[in-house]
């Protein structure tokens, strides 16, 4: 049900439903896309990490985290910086990503 998770991300701690953008993240280890809610408020790497845990889960464990996993823009290739939230980044929908 982590998908789920994702897909209606609810902020726990003060029931309040946040604001959140639909993307795709290619996985580059797999050759697949995966459409993905990301909420605005969040910061890069905690999506990143949040996405590793789910993807994972859908490949059925072939998806391995690395500490160097990172979020790139697909039009670009360029990083994302971890500390900016997902709306700063300038991630909106249909925003395409890469998973490495």
């Amino acid at each position: 049900m982590r998908r789920q998770h994702l897909l209606n991300f609810y902020d726990n701690d003060y029931g309040v439903y946040m604001r959140k953008y639909l993307v795709d993240i290619y996985l580059p280890a797999s050759g697949k896309h995966y459409d993905a809610y990301l909420p605005a408020e969040k910061r890069i790497g905690e999506v990143t990490l949040l996405l590793i845990d789910i993807v994972n889960s859908m490949t059925g464990g072939s998806y391995k985290e690395t500490a160097d996993a990172r979020l790139l823009y697909a039009d670009n290739g360029k990083p994302l910086n971890l500390n900016d939230t997902v709306y700063d980044a300038g991630i909106r929908n249909s925003t395409k990503l890469i998973l490495i």
